[in-house]
């Protein structure tokens, strides 16, 4: 019985020593020491290859996990740029927003009243005297025509003028061309200085190039003599009674709601140019001053160049608003020619008065 006990206790001590000799080697050994000036710790390893394998699993993960978030930081900032940026918008721009939506709504309103429109025009009787076929058209071009008046539109206004201006300027011009086509005999219509702002704005007209126009990069006074130059202003003390073939009548291209008073003048006095007013208030009454847009002058000329009167052409083109009117110039006449009457009957009654006077002092003789 003793000598099997002390086989058992052998065999446990074996059995001890084996289980921590795994231990050993699962476990790696690692002392730490602490440095004495700073905090930070290092850990030696032993030269064991599974302690090894731990500290580069460690490592590993920590990779990944400075990866994973490198990439959502990424992702987030790409998501946040992909977002689309809502402007804050002014009260004028929410306005504005509004009236498109209800020009969008009202559209189909709009073609239906502009068919109505177009079949009582159709209906009218007088509709084929005002209007120009194709075939007047294209036979009605500066090149055929008799009148060799020239009417040229500076632009050489850009600096004194905003885009809208600029749009309303170039538009203006627009109205020009077609009032000169559809003229019995269009005038000879220049257009110079169109560079910069001015040529950006007409380049919105697909086509420009080939309309019957002669375009100008050039200042009016480096293309016309200036002897034959005539510069249209409201402010001119010279009155134009009649436009003569061999003169060129320049118009200012100037939009500016009366901001630049008298510009134009200034301008043509500083260059030693003529300068006349169309004779206006010799012939109407207006409510408004007597300064008109670019078109209107333009219409007013070609109207008179193509046979019309002054009065005429100055009720015809200008509008509503301005209250033109036709001067009474006969009453005037009658209300002078009853002054006249009545100086000539007090001199009558005088002489009258003055015989009947010598008759009394003188006596009859016998």
């Amino acid at each position: 019985m003793s000598i099997k006990i002390e086989a058992e206790t052998e065999l446990q001590l074996v059995c001890n020593n084996v289980d921590q000799s795994l231990v050993m080697k699962e476990t790696p050994e690692c002392e730490v020491s602490k440095s004495d000036g700073n905090d930070e710790t290092s850990v030696e390893l032993g030269n064991d290859s599974s302690c090894n394998l731990a500290v580069n699993s460690l490592s590993n993960k920590k990779d990944n996990t400075e990866e994973i978030v490198s990439t959502l930081k990424e992702e987030s900032q790409s998501e946040k740029k992909d977002l689309p940026v809502i402007p804050v918008l002014s009260k004028s721009a929410m306005k504005k927003l509004k009236r498109k939506a209800l020009w969008a709504q009202q559209k189909k309103e709009r073609r239906i009243r502009e068919k109505e429109k177009r079949k009582k025009r159709r209906l009218d009787p007088t509709r084929s005297l005002n209007t120009v076929t194709r075939k007047q058209l294209k036979s009605a071009t500066m090149a055929n025509s008799s009148c060799k008046v020239a009417i040229v539109v500076d632009l050489s206004f850009d600096t004194f003028m905003d885009e809208k201006s600029i749009a309303k300027c170039v538009k203006q011009i627009c109205r020009c061309y077609s009032i000169n086509r559809r003229a019995a005999n269009p005038v000879q219509y220049h257009i110079t200085s169109l560079d910069g702002a001015s040529l950006t704005e007409m380049s919105k007209n697909s086509g420009y190039q080939n309309w019957d126009v002669n375009l100008h990069e050039k200042h009016f006074t480096d293309l016309f003599s200036k002897e034959k130059i005539v510069y249209l202003t409201a402010e001119s003390d010279h009155l134009i009674d009649k436009i003569e073939d061999d003169h060129v009548y320049i118009i200012g291209g100037l939009v500016d709601h009366n901001s630049h008073k008298g510009l134009c003048h200034r301008l043509a006095v500083e260059k030693g140019l003529r300068h006349g007013r169309l004779p206006i208030g010799e012939n109407i009454e207006m409510k408004t001053r007597k300064v008109l847009t670019i078109d209107h002058v333009f219409n007013i000329m070609v109207n008179v160049c193509n046979g019309q009167k002054w009065k005429e052409a100055l009720l015809e083109v200008l509008p509503a608003r301005k209250g033109a009117q036709e001067k009474d110039i006969d009453e005037n006449f009658d209300a002078e020619e009853d002054c006249d009457a009545e100086e000539d009957f007090d001199d009558n009654e005088k002489s009258i008065a003055d015989e009947m006077d010598s008759c009394e002092t003188d006596p009859i003789s016998a």
